[in-house]
């Protein structure tokens, strides 16, 4: 079946459904919080009664988003009946956190699975993946344009967040002009590019810059790998106060400042027995790194997550 075919057929399959249960991956970023949280708005606006699901909260810098106060992390969601699960942005249920609940919901309801990594598993009763797309709210904005749905203002918001934060507002090899007039049509479509760069831009305060500064300043280079690896600690989190969604956007900031390096890693101590890798390339294929620590992304970027700490040494660091 072709990709437009898929799009509406899952389209009209909505339409017989009231109770709809969206669910974004844990540690939600802006493609997962925008993706889900635009579907959720058309939902609501169709007088249907739909759920928005991660397992992590969102951070303080996505409030602008309208459903941001709508998220909830409670299981007992999954106690609920619904007539579709949608799952945006996640390569496979243990990404999402949700591999231990989704098989709980009564009844068994279609799973349909919306992404756009290339190492997507194909989980779903419906996948709707484009690993064309510059993100998951790509994909999105192609399903509500392919079934003549009108975006309004609050639902482009969230949908341009994605694609500016997949691309590094069109910054990085994720940039495409396929994504760049759609982002055209979002920004015709009153999405608030004000607030978005105000929150996602221009939030960093001074103690978010000190974590940066202590990135950058343990900034070291594998010749052998050709590789650039820095680290932040979850003492170096306590101490400035602010949470591990600090160090986001410093992978890709080193990607365009270490020319010297064909990749970049930055690891980051999560605090609950996490590290989160983030990865960044010229030409080598990350994603195919990155899954060999059960994460996933694209061939130029890639995240996972391995169990332990990170402590620093006189030579750097250790995980323990």
């Amino acid at each position: 079946m072709d990709f437009l075919n898929q799009l509406k057929r899952l389209y009209d399959a909505l339409q017989n459904c009231q109770r709809v249960l969206l669910i974004g991956h844990q540690k939600p970023d802006g493609d997962a919080l925008g993706s889900t949280s635009g579907f959720y708005s058309w939902l609501k606006r169709e007088g249907k009664k739909p759920t928005l699901y991660c397992k992590d909260l969102p951070a303080q810098q996505y409030k602008y988003l309208n459903a941001f106060f709508d998220y909830s992390n409670d299981i007992k969601v999954f106690d609920e009946s619904y007539d579709m699960v949608l799952m945006f942005d996640s390569g496979d249920m243990v990404y999402a956190g949700v591999d231990g609940l989704v098989p709980k919901i009564p009844g068994s309801p279609a799973l349909v699975n919306i992404d756009h990594h290339t190492t997507n598993q194909f989980y779903g009763d419906v996948n709707i993946v484009d690993t064309e797309a510059t993100s998951t709210c790509e994909v999105v904005t192609r399903f509500f344009e392919a079934n003549n749905v009108m975006i309004d203002s609050i639902m482009a918001t969230s949908l341009m967040t994605g694609i500016l934060t997949d691309t590094s507002h069109f910054s990085n090899a994720a940039t495409t002009s396929r994504g760049m007039d759609v982002a055209g049509r979002l920004i015709a479509s009153g999405a608030r590019m004000n607030e978005i760069t105000k929150y996602l831009l221009k939030n960093k305060e001074l103690p978010i810059l000190k974590i940066w500064g202590l990135a950058l300043s343990r900034l070291q280079k594998n010749e052998e790998q050709d590789i650039a690896v820095t680290f932040v600690t979850n003492e170096d989190f306590l101490k400035h106060g602010v949470s591990p969604n600090a160090v986001e956007g410093i992978s890709n900031f080193l990607q365009g400042v270490t020319g010297n390096a064909e990749s970049i890693l930055v690891l980051h101590d999560r605090g609950d027995g996490t590290i989160k890798g983030s990865m960044r390339s010229v030409t080598r294929d990350v994603s195919a790194i990155a899954k060999l620590f059960g994460g996933g992304g694209h061939k130029l970027a890639a995240g996972f997550a391995v169990k332990g700490t990170i402590r620093e040494t006189k030579e750097g660091f250790e995980v323990v």
